[in-house]
């Protein structure tokens, strides 16, 4: 874009030229606009027209540098013809042409978006004066700097400008009307005007004045009732993993226009809108100061996901990665590299990442009214690390939050009815796995939730989906993320001749909702206890290290021993783009063969003690496939795919089953499994679990 100076601008556009004296006016002037109260300068009908004059000249002084023409003319005339319904300004734009327009409009929005309405009606109209019509252009700032803290709401003034950012938790239906009134303290005598709601839910008493910060009294009067459609929805903060002893905050956000109902629940949004206060209706008249909640009347919204700003990806990294893939030792590469944390236990490396990998943006069902991603169920004795592999792949996953099951309730985990006594109707209330739609969710100790908990809660993993019914109407909220659960032994005594569930103390149908299943055994071998204490020790020596040199040394040193291995970026970078971007379709021969695998294995299982080998771990056997082929970026399964899902599903069934069970599977399978191996040697790191 090319900028030009506003002032020099305004004389251009009215043909004149600026001389020193009109120079030495306008600083005059401009000095007097700061020494001003600015709510009692823009009362002022000269003052608004200055205002309005500064506006006209951003509009015309803006210019694209590629096309050559006007920004925001173009933008006005998509309003026209292509029947746009909102004029988007960028507030970067607004501070390189006009800085004290800037400064004006986050101090005062609410006049100040009025006045550029105004004016770009009349800029409509004065172009398409044929035809008699009556524009209505809503003003959506966008590209605020900095984002404000929920927490710290109540300690800014109201009326200014704001930017949050959080997860969409609840939204109401679309109500008709809107009120507004005065609020004025009676000491200072300072007004101002703040969103009226009849009901309040949660009460935020305020009990000095925001300008002189006297207590009270206060009083209110009406200002105007608007009959406009308005809808309600609920933010909640983001997650941070290093403050899970604060209480989520959530706050309150009004939009009208065409901001309703663009929002769904579980979107991670930002939202820039202007701070109000509404008031409870009924107060008694014991008290000399009213209760508040804190409001924000949304004035523009932007998906965070839609920005981008997380994966800007270039052609130059899309060809790095494209080069990955075509190395022979590429998933050899990625299993040495993936989770640090983790000790040479590739296969179970393996499982996480496939289980990363199969749901993303672009992940859409092989299968009709089937779900794409796919849920792991860590299992074994107390004391096996199972509660530390899920920390650690949360300290390296992007978008992977950690549960505890203690504690955890399938309402704050799913969803749940909320009476919203502001609008006065029961409403849907998102809980935390429906906030996060393309994470990983980590659930430790599921067997501390209760048996009817754990059952909705699987039901609701397989199904992809939350159904109520509200009001004769069914409400589905889709759940996409994919889960890695971790359950302990609850029978005290293991007998080899029962199957895992029986040993366990669950049921078939429980199991039949994971489609990956992982085993962690305490081997009592020696010499791999030794190595995982060496393995400690070092990597506690190298944390020490890093603490105290610097991050450039720690990176050429990294390269320089392990040039085997990806840097933690690289790799979060490039899991990201394949779950992102890549969609497998399997071919006819690829069907073929997994369904000659099944049916084979179905028939071997029928006259030996095996449990129930249903139809959906077909389903599970193309997930894990297609999951393989997206690490690769291959957007066609290959025989090397098949290799590993094949082998993943075949390790988890098998370890369902009794002992004598599993080792007569995997005896007869093992020929079959070795020639698979023998075409893919990078594929050998994890055969010795087979």
């Amino acid at each position: 874009m090319d900028f030009h100076s506003s002032s020099e601008n305004w004389w251009k556009f009215n043909g004149k030229k600026m001389d020193n004296s009109s120079k030495c006016n306008f600083s005059q002037k401009k000095n007097k606009i700061f020494n001003v109260d600015l709510f009692k300068w823009l009362n002022f009908s000269k003052n608004k027209k200055h205002v309005k004059y500064r506006f006209l000249v951003f509009i015309f002084g803006v210019v694209d540098k590629n096309s050559g023409s006007n920004f925001y003319l173009e933008q006005l005339k998509e309003i026209y013809f292509q029947k746009k319904t909102s004029f988007y300004i960028s507030f970067e734009h607004l501070v390189i042409s006009d800085p004290l327009l800037s400064i004006w409009i986050t101090d005062e929005p609410e006049i100040i978006f009025k006045i550029f309405k105004e004016t770009c009606e009349e800029v409509l109209e004065n172009i398409f004066r044929k035809n008699n019509q009556k524009f209505i252009v809503p003003i959506r700032l966008h590209g605020l700097p900095n984002y404000e803290s929920m927490r710290n709401l109540k300690n800014k003034r109201p009326n200014c400008l704001v930017k949050v950012k959080g997860y969409v938790i609840s939204k109401t239906q679309i109500f008709p009307t809107i009120g507004f009134f005065h609020l004025t303290c009676l000491k200072c005598l300072e007004v101002q005007n703040v969103l009226f709601s009849t009901v309040d839910q949660k009460l935020k008493k305020i009990k000095n004045c925001f300008n002189c910060k006297s207590v009270g009294p206060f009083q209110t009067r009406w200002d105007r009732i608007v009959t406009n459609n308005f809808q309600k929805i609920s933010l909640r903060e983001d997650f941070h993993k290093n403050s899970l002893r604060w209480i989520p905050y959530t706050l309150e956000i009004i939009l009208t226009g065409d901001l309703i109902d663009y929002v769904e629940y579980g979107d991670h949004i930002e939202v820039s809108g202007i701070l109000k206060y509404s008031i409870l209706q009924k107060l008694t008249n014991s008290k000399t100061y009213p209760s508040f909640l804190i409001l924000i009347e949304g004035n523009c919204i932007q998906k965070i996901n839609d920005l981008g700003n997380r994966l800007k990806i270039s052609s130059f990294e899309i060809e790095i990665f494209e080069n990955v893939t075509s190395e022979k030792k590429l998933m050899s590469y990625l299993l040495k590299s993936f989770i640090p944390d983790i000790f040479q236990n590739y296969f179970l490396k393996l499982s996480i990442l496939i289980t990363f990998c199969s749901s993303g943006r672009k992940s859409y069902p092989l299968i009709n009214k089937t779900r794409n991603s796919i849920n792991m169920l860590i299992f074994g004795d107390h004391c096996t690390g199972k509660s530390k592999i899920l920390k650690s792949v949360s300290n390296f996953l992007p978008n992977s939050h950690f549960l505890d099951g203690n504690g955890s309730s399938i309402k704050g985990l799913t969803v749940s009815l909320k009476h919203d006594q502001l609008v006065g109707q029961w409403s849907l209330e998102g809980g935390l796995i429906t906030m996060i739609k393309e994470g990983l969710w980590l659930i430790n100790g599921l067997e501390d939730m209760g048996s009817t908990n754990i059952m909705t809660l699987c039901k609701i993993l397989d199904q992809q989906y939350v159904s109520l019914n509200q009001k004769s109407s069914l409400k589905n909220i889709i759940v996409q993320n994919s889960t890695i659960a971790t359950i302990n032994n609850l029978s005290s005594i293991k007998n080899p001749s029962l199957p895992f569930f029986l040993n366990y103390g669950l049921g078939e149908p429980f199991l039949s909702k994971f489609d990956i299943i992982h085993k962690i055994e305490k081997t009592g071998d020696f010499e791999d206890e030794k190595k995982n204490a060496k393995f400690l020790i070092e990597k506690m020596k190298n944390f020490e290290k890093n603490s105290n040199s610097s991050t450039k040394n720690i990176k050429k040193n990294e390269m320089l021993n392990k040039p085997e291995n990806f840097s933690e970026n690289f790799l979060r970078r490039y899991l990201d783009y394949c779950r992102s971007n890549i969609v497998p379709i399997l071919g006819v021969l690829d069907q073929a063969f997994i369904l000659k695998f099944y049916v084979d294995l179905k028939h071997e299982t029928r006259s030996i003690n095996t449990i129930n080998f249903s139809s959906n771990f077909l389903e599970t056997i193309i997930r894990i496939v297609s999951s393989s082929a997206k690490i690769h970026l291959r957007s066609n399964v290959s025989e090397k795919d098949l290799v590993i899902g094949l082998t993943i599903f075949f390790e988890s069934w098998t370890q369902l089953q009794p002992h004598v069970t599993n080792r007569f599977l995997k005896s007869k399978y093992k020929k079959f499994f070795n020639n698979l191996f023998n075409k893919f040697h990078d594929c050998r790191i994890f055969l010795s679990k087979i």
